[in-house]
């Protein structure tokens, strides 16, 4: 009995560290780097928002990408956990840490990397004896060109005078 939980212990945590995320504070003139890959953000509209009895608020479009400066294609394999096989395609998480969250606006947006696809072909013979082959295009992962960036956008609403304070929580890719 002891030795599966510890066995279930030990398979919960290299689950959790397999998919360790790396944090930090963002500036929108100064995106983070790592592993070859820019993440930043841009205010692409503000506005002032009065709230009623609460005073105004500032209301702010946010823009959030990833863009690949690696020099190469980065391939996400599909890899199972104990969790599951969910956000396989999350490259970040980005948190404005003064939004409010007031009026269905965000506090967070994620960055996700597209799908790609492979052919997979099957021979098989049909009723009159014949040869045929099938071609059809099986999801194998997720993919970020060299060059290519994925963006996604967001609204918050933060105190008057402040600024969206961005912070990115980078989902690091151990080898598979």
């Amino acid at each position: 009995m002891i030795k599966s939980i510890l066995s279930f212990l030990l398979i919960a945590t290299l689950s959790v560290s397999a998919m360790a995320q790396a944090s930090f504070d963002l500036e929108e003139t100064k995106p983070v780097a790592l592993n070859g890959i820019e993440y930043g953000f841009a205010i692409r509209n503000e506005s002032k928002k009065d709230v009623g009895s609460k005073g105004s608020f500032g209301r702010f479009e946010v823009t959030v990408y990833a863009t690949n400066k690696s020099g190469c294609t980065k391939l996400l394999l599909p890899k199972q956990t104990l969790f599951g096989q969910q956000d396989q395609d999350l490259l970040a998480q980005f948190d404005c840490i003064n939004a409010t969250g007031m009026r269905l606006t965000s506090k967070s947006g994620n960055v996700r990397a597209p799908e790609f696809f492979v052919p997979y072909s099957t021979t098989t013979k049909n009723a009159e004896g014949k040869t045929v082959t099938n071609t059809i295009q099986v999801k194998a992962g997720h993919i970020l060109h060299n060059g290519e960036t994925v963006s996604s956008n967001f609204i918050v609403i933060v105190p008057e005078s402040e600024l969206p304070r961005m912070k990115v929580r980078i989902r690091e890719f151990l080898d598979q």
